[in-house]
C-alpha cells in the first residue's frame, strides 16, 4: 500500500479500462477522485463497526443472554457469519444488473440500521428474550420458539442490510478513480481503514457490550448505520455513479445457450467468420483458443444476422467479447474455489478461541480483565500492521493453524497437571496472551489474501460485472462458514474433540485436522494458480 494517498482530484482524465484502453462511458459520472473515495470509506468504516459490533461478540450473547448451549452457539455463528458472507453477492447483483452502487448501498444501509435496532429490541424488551440466569448454578431455560423467530428475524434483517454494502463500498470507491494504479491503492486503503473498524468493533464495543451492557453496545451499532446513512447520501452529488445497463447474467446465459445450440458448428480460423458486436469502431478482444467449444456461440451461421449486421436470433449468436467475459469467469473459477477452505477454518478458529479464552486468565491487571471475544483483534491488529507492506498475495496456512493446535494442547496439559478438574467454568492456570502469537499469524496472512484476491477479481472481471468480482470474495467467506458448521457438527458426531466442556474434549486435535487439510489446500493453490497463467497467455 502507498504511504500516502495521491494528490489531487484525476476526475479529469478520461476512463481507463483494465486493457490500457482509454473510453468516457455516457454512463459513468465525470466526478470522483479521492474526496468522495476517503468519504465513501468514512462510511464504510462506520457501518463496519456497527456490522461486526453486533456480530463479534455473537457467540457469547447466544450462550449468555439466550442461554443456547456453546456447540449450538457455535453452529449458529457460523450460519449467520454464512448469510452475512452470502447476501453481499446478491447484493451486488442486483447492484450491476439494476440498482448502481450508490442506490444499493443507500437501501441498504438503511435496512441494516432497521436490523440493529430489532436486534436492540431484544435487549432492552424483557419479553422477547429468556429470563436472566446464573449459568455457574447449572442450565438455564432456552428461548421460547417465538423468541428465537424474533431473534431470527432481527439478525436476518441485518444479514440483508450487510449484503449491500460490504463488498459493494469497494467497487464505488475504485470507480472514483480512473487509473489502475490509483484503483490498487484505494483497495489497499479501504482495507487498512475498515480493519482499524474491525479494531474498534472488536475493543470498544466488545468493552461496551461487557462492562455497560448489550443494550448499549446494540444501541451504538445502530447509531453507527445512521450516521453511515447520512453521510453517504449526503455525498451523492459528488460521486461517480456507473449506471447498470441491465444483467450482465443474460449475457452470460446468450453465450452457454449459443454454444449448446451450436454444438454441431465447425469452428474457423478466419475471425471474420465469427460476430464483433454490433459496434463497428469499438476495440474488440481476440478470440482465444481457451475453453474452445465456447466460441461456437461467436460462429455466424445462416440467418444469425440481419443484412444490417444486427443479430437476428440472440440466443443463437454472441459476440467475441461476450464469449470472452464468460471465459474470463471460468478460468478464475479454480483459483476461486482455493478461498473456501481457508475461511472454513477461519470460521471454526475465530469461535474456538473464545471458547478457549473463557477457560484461561485473561487478566492484565487486578482491575481489567480482556474480554474474551476481544482476542479476535489481534487478527486485525497484525491486518494493519501488514497491510501496508503487502506487495504481492501470500498465504502459508499450516503455518498459521499449526500454533494454535499447540496453545490448545499446552492448555489441556496445564488443567490436567494442576488436577483442576472438569467443567467449563473450570480456569486454565495459563495466561490467555499464549493466543496472540497464532492470531497475529492470522492476521498477517489475512492482510496479505484479502485485499489481492478483491484487487484481482476487480481487474480480471468483466466491466460490467465489477461489483459481482469484489464480492467474490465475500462468497468464499459464506461458502466457508456454512461449511465450518457442517464440519464442526460431523467432528462432534464422529469423534470427542468437541465438547460443551472443552476442558474434557480435544480442540488441539481439530487444530491439527485443519492444518493437514491446510496443507492440502495449499498445493490445490498452486496448482491452480499455475493452471491460472498458462490460461491467462491465452
Amino acid at each position: 500500500m502507498a504511504s500516502s494517498a495521491p494528490d489531487g482530484n484525476t476526475s479529469s482524465l478520461p476512463m481507463e479500462t483494465l486493457e490500457g484502453q482509454t473510453e468516457q462511458p455516457a454512463s459513468v459520472r465525470k466526478d470522483g477522485g479521492w474526496i468522495p473515495a476517503l468519504l465513501i470509506i468514512g462510511c464504510a468504516m462506520s457501518s463496519t463497526v456497527a456490522i461486526y459490533g453486533v456480530t463479534t461478540d455473537l457467540l457469547q450473547f447466544l450462550d449468555h443472554k439466550f442461554n443456547i448451549n456453546s456447540i449450538r452457539a457455535s453452529q449458529i455463528t457460523n450460519i449467520i457469519n454464512s448469510l452475512m458472507n452470502l447476501t453481499p453477492v446478491a447484493g451486488a447483483i442486483l447492484c450491476d444488473s439494476y440498482l448502481g452502487c450508490f442506490s444499493t448501498i443507500a437501501i441498504a444501509t438503511l435496512i441494516s440500521s432497521l436490523g440493529t435496532l430489532l436486534l436492540t429490541f431484544t435487549t432492552v424488551v424483557p419479553a422477547l428474550g429468556p429470563p436472566s440466569c446464573d449459568h455457574s448454578l447449572g442450565r438455564c431455560p432456552p428461548p421460547s420458539p417465538l423468541q428465537f423467530a424474533f431473534l431470527c428475524l432481527a439478525f436476518g434483517v441485518t444479514t440483508l442490510g450487510a449484503g449491500g454494502t460490504s463488498f459493494t463500498f469497494v467497487a464505488m470507491g475504485a470507480n472514483q478513480f480512473n487509473k489502475k494504479k490509483d484503483q490498487e491503492v484505494f483497495v489497499n486503503w479501504f482495507f487498512f481503514s475498515t480493519t482499524i473498524a474491525m479494531v474498534v468493533a472488536f475493543t470498544a464495543v466488545v468493552y461496551i457490550m461487557d462492562i455497560v451492557g448489550w443494550n448499549w453496545s446494540y444501541g451504538a451499532c445502530t447509531v453507527l448505520n445512521v450516521i453511515s446513512f447520512i453521510l453517504f447520501v449526503i455525498g451523492k452529488r459528488c460521486y461517480r455513479n456507473v449506471r447498470p445497463k441491465g444483467s450482465p447474467f443474460v449475457s452470460l446465459a446468450h453465450v452457454v445457450v449459443s454454444a449448446i445450440r451450436k454444438n454441431m458448428a465447425r469452428l474457423s480460423v478466419n475471425e471474420a467468420n465469427y460476430h464483433h458486436g454490433n459496434d463497428p469502431n469499438a476495440k474488440h478482444p481476440q478470440l482465444t483458443s481457451r475453453f474452445r467449444f465456447i466460441n461456437k456461440a461467436a460462429v455466424i451461421t445462416e440467418g444469425d444476422i440481419h443484412s444490417d449486421g444486427s443479430i437476428a436470433k440472440p440466443w443463437r449468436l454472441c459476440s467475441i467479447q461476450e464469449v470472452e467475459d464468460l471465459k474470463t469467469l471460468l478460468n478464475l473459477f479454480p483459483l476461486w474455489s482455493t478461498g473456501i477452505f481457508l475461511n472454513v477454518a477461519t470460521g471454526i478458529q475465530a469461535n474456538l478461541t473464545i471458547l478457549q479464552a473463557l477457560t484461561m486468565d485473561r487478566s492484565l491487571s487486578h482491575h481489567f480483565k480482556i474480554p474474551a471475544a476481544s482476542f479476535q483483534v489481534f487478527v486485525f491488529v497484525s491486518m494493519v500492521i501488514f497491510l501496508p507492506i503487502i506487495d504481492r498475495f501470500f498465504y502459508t496456512f499450516c503455518r498459521i493453524i499449526t500454533p494454535m493446535a499447540y496453545v490448545e494442547r499446552r492448555r489441556l496439559q496445564a488443567v490436567h497437571i494442576h488436577g483442576l478438574g472438569d467443567g467449563p467454568e473450570v480456569m486454565a492456570p495459563m495466561t490467555a496472551l499464549w493466543l496472540m502469537p497464532p492470531l497475529a499469524l492470522i492476521g498477517a496472512g489475512s492482510a496479505f489474501y484479502y485485499p489481492g484476491q478483491v484487487s484481482l477479481y476487480y481487474q480480471e472481471f468483466p466491466a460490467s460485472l465489477k461489483n459481482t468480482g469484489t464480492s467474490m470474495m465475500s462468497l468464499t467467506m459464506g461458502i466457508g462458514f456454512y461449511l465450518s458448521a457442517t464440519v464442526v457438527d460431523l467432528v462432534g458426531k464422529a469423534t470427542e474433540w468437541l465438547n460443551d466442556d472443552i476442558n474434557q474434549g480435544h480442540l488441539d486435535n481439530v487444530y491439527w485436522m485443519l492444518a493437514v487439510l491446510g496443507g492440502i489446500n495449499f498445493v490445490y493453490y498452486i496448482i491452480c494458480a499455475k493452471y491460472y497463467k498458462l490460461q491467462s497467455d491465452g
